[in-house]
């Protein structure tokens, strides 16, 4: 299956299309040994997640109704990023893998199995950035060019105070030219419903994913 979903932690290091790989592994495994401080109580996992984010510099890529109804661990003292993060979905019924150059460093959440009362995503809480992610999926969905499940991507969207797209990038591209110009075409005429809260952390950063990287939903038939 296929994933557009939201980087939490936008301020997390992104790697730009054409950087060094050789480079970029370097300094990912230096900073992968850092011990850096955590504070971080139980909490809602999509809160505790964001923090994490904001301590560690490290992305971490999950589908938004995964972790709706979930808790995170508490998570204090000096860890490594991969040793923090393990600790902080113990007994979440996730793991974490480190994925590889083209996601710029990021984690990416995967479920050991399937747990029973999880939360689904019929009724559960959808934040500001989950409405973008929304309107990205039926926009790349739209066009046979652009829908996902065989490709990979890294946007950076920035949101106007009209709650319009007032910017797309692509931090990594596609592997395509031709696809990545359709894509950002698509997301050029999109405006959200209403404006963005005051505290929306900008740039919103959103990783394509194709079917086997994570499970998730596929497009409909593309008319």
């Amino acid at each position: 299956m296929v994933c557009v979903c939201i980087a939490w932690g936008s301020t997390a290091k992104a790697v730009a299309a054409g950087t060094d790989v050789q480079s970029d592994s370097a300094t990912r495994a230096s900073s992968e040994s850092q011990m850096l401080d955590f504070d971080l109580p139980a909490q809602p996992l999509a809160a505790a997640l964001a923090q994490y984010a904001a301590v560690s510099g490290r992305s971490v890529m999950f589908i938004d109704e995964w972790v709706a109804g979930r808790t995170s661990a508490p998570v204090r003292g000096r860890h490594t990023p991969h040793a923090a993060l393990r600790a902080l979905l113990a007994g979440t019924g996730f793991t974490a893998d480190d994925v590889d150059t083209q996601l710029s460093g990021a984690f990416i959440l995967k479920r050991v199995a399937a747990a029973p009362g999880v939360a689904s995503a019929s009724g559960s809480p959808r934040g500001y950035d989950a409405l973008v992610q929304a309107r990205v999926w039926d926009a790349l969905c739209a066009d046979l060019r652009t829908a996902p499940g065989h490709y990979r991507a890294i946007l950076q969207l920035q949101v106007t105070a009209s709650g319009r797209i007032g910017q797309a990038r692509l931090v990594s591209s596609s592997g395509d030219p031709a696809r990545d110009a359709a894509m950002l075409a698509a997301l050029a005429p999109l405006k959200m419903d209403h404006p963005p809260p005051v505290d929306l952390a900008l740039p919103l950063t959103l990783a394509i994913l194709p079917h086997d990287v994570l499970p998730g939903p596929r497009c409909a038939t593309v008319h």
